[in-house]
């Protein structure tokens, strides 16, 4: 049985009002929750079991998930914030001999089971990586032509040092973890402490995948996950549409009625929004009814 290990502390604050009170990987992409979406990718591969790191902020919504759930879960709550490897370092001694590691937010694109072939195959931990047109509002891999990792570049000013980024899905051994864990201190992050360390120690390599990330944190790349090329995308359960509105680059999730003559564009529409007729909305999140 592979572990997985599902990052899902996070909130997305830059989606409120929409996440208001919800955990980010609860929130749903075209009718399905982030989560399930994920688990459904690595479902598809076969044996795999879920541990979930939660915030306890949202321990009674995680626990009605898990039971509304026939997928193998286990839920794990941080009751204070750990950052994105704080637990796994503080409860490394309980943990398998190799494991895999992925962020609760993000929705991949890409062949999943060449990547996990590779990581099984390298007698490293590995971090999945993939090129993206802007590198400088990440942290960049540098790497040998052997897919070692060498080191991180944060945040670069440009794409001198190249366009390869991590890609939000590890596979470690923890006995290479155990090597550099005296070293480190809680709260602590993959990306910051992690990952540099294993690279120092020649402990880390890479697989570059081809397809495409999203990190459904923002009022884009939300919009983004919708779309798949069409110019809106609207839910069918329960939305009132005028014939007359205008929908461009926009989400309308479930139990909305949308008004005449409403314009509505790169926008996000809450579940439960009723927008009045003649409205004009342009670059929001709207969650309750606007006036």
């Amino acid at each position: 049985m592979n572990e997985i290990y599902l990052l899902v502390g996070g909130e997305a604050t830059r989606l409120q009002p929409l996440s208001t009170g919800i955990p980010k990987a609860l929130l749903t992409v075209r009718g399905e929750k982030i989560i399930d979406l994920i688990i459904q990718q690595f479902s598809k591969l076969g044996n795999f079991s879920f541990n979930l790191i939660c915030s306890n902020k949202h321990e009674k919504q995680w626990l009605e998930y898990k039971d509304n759930s026939n997928d193998d879960i286990k839920l794990f709550f941080e009751t204070t914030k750990l950052d994105t490897a704080g637990y796994i370092i503080q409860n490394l001694n309980s943990m398998p001999d190799s494991f895999y590691c992925m962020n609760g937010d993000l929705l991949l694109d890409i062949d999943l089971q060449k990547l996990i072939t590779e990581s099984i195959s390298v007698p490293s931990s590995l971090i999945g990586s993939i090129e993206v047109e802007d590198p400088t509002r990440y942290g960049v891999l540098q790497v040998t032509e052997e897919n070692k990792v060498e080191s991180f570049i944060e945040k670069p000013d440009d794409d001198s040092f190249g366009k390869k980024i991590s890609l939000g899905l590890y596979h470690f051994y923890k006995k290479d973890l155990q090597k550099i864990v005296s070293n480190l201190e809680t709260p602590c992050s993959f990306e910051h402490d992690v990952f540099p360390r294993l690279a120092e120690q020649n402990l880390l390599h890479t697989y570059t995948v081809t397809g495409k990330m999203i990190d459904v944190g923002t009022l884009e790349s939300y919009i983004s996950s919708h779309l798949n090329g069409a110019n809106n995308w609207i839910s069918h359960n329960n939305v009132s549409l005028s014939t007359s509105a205008t929908i461009i680059n926009s989400v309308v999730l479930d139990n909305c009625i949308i008004g005449d003559e409403v314009i509505i564009e790169d926008s996000i529409i809450s579940d439960g929004s009723v927008i009045k007729s003649g409205s004009v909305i342009k670059n929001q999140i709207v969650r309750t009814n606007l006036l």
